[in-house]
C-alpha cells in the first residue's frame, strides 16, 4: 500500500504542476496552443498515472505468487490413461499423492481410473478411503466424498446393465 500512495503522492503534485495546461486545454482559450498545453500536461502525468496502471495489468501477466517446491506433474499420468495405460497411470498417481500429501486431484483421478477404465469399485473405495485418512481439510474431505459419489454412480449404472 506504501507503493500506491507514494504514487498517488506524485501523481498529485504532478497534477498541480500540469493543472495550468490542463485548463488552457480544456477551456479552449489559447486555440493554437491547446494541442500544446494537452501535450505538456500529459507528458506531465504520464509515469505515475503509467505506475498506477502498470501493477494491476501487470499481475494478469505475471503472478506474484511464488512455490517453495514444484508443483505436481499430471499430465505425464494423464497422457498415460489416455493411451490405455491404466497401472501406469495410477502409479503416477500415486507418486503425486504420495509427494503431495495436500492434493486432492490425484485421489479423484485414480477413483475415475479405477471405476471409469478398470470397473474395479472395491479398488475405487480402498482409493477413496486412503484419500480420506491423508488429507487434512475438512473441504478437501468433503469434496472427495461428493465426488467419489459421483463417479461411483456411473459403476452402479453400468452394473445395473
Amino acid at each position: 500500500m506504501s507503493e500506491n500512495r507514494s504514487i498517488l503522492v506524485s501523481l498529485g503534485i504532478r497534477l498541480l504542476i500540469a493543472s495550468p495546461f490542463l485548463i488552457l486545454t480544456f477551456t479552449g482559450r489559447a486555440f493554437v496552443m491547446t494541442p500544446v498545453c494537452a501535450l505538456i500536461a500529459a507528458v506531465i502525468l504520464a509515469q505515475p498515472v503509467a505506475r498506477l496502471l502498470a501493477e494491476p495489468f501487470g499481475k494478469l501477466f505475471w503472478s506474484a505468487a511464488e512455490f517453495d517446491r514444484p508443483q505436481p506433474m499430471y499430465s505425464i499420468s494423464a497422457a498415460k490413461r489416455k493411451k490405455g495405460l491404466y497401472e501406469e497411470a495410477m502409479a503416477g498417481f500415486e507418486e503425486i499423492a504420495r509427494k503431495y500429501p495436500r492434493e486432492l486431484k490425484p485421489y479423484i483421478d485414480m477413483i475415475d481410473i479405477a471405476i471409469v477404465d478398470l470397473h474395479d469399485g472395491e479398488r475405487a473405495n480402498a482409493i477413496y478411503q486412503r484419500g480420506i485418512a491423508r488429507l487434512k481439510r475438512t473441504e478437501d474431505k468433503e469434496a472427495l466424498a461428493k465426488m467419489y459419489r459421483a463417479i461411483r454412480s456411473r459403476l452402479d449404472r453400468r452394473s445395473r446393465k
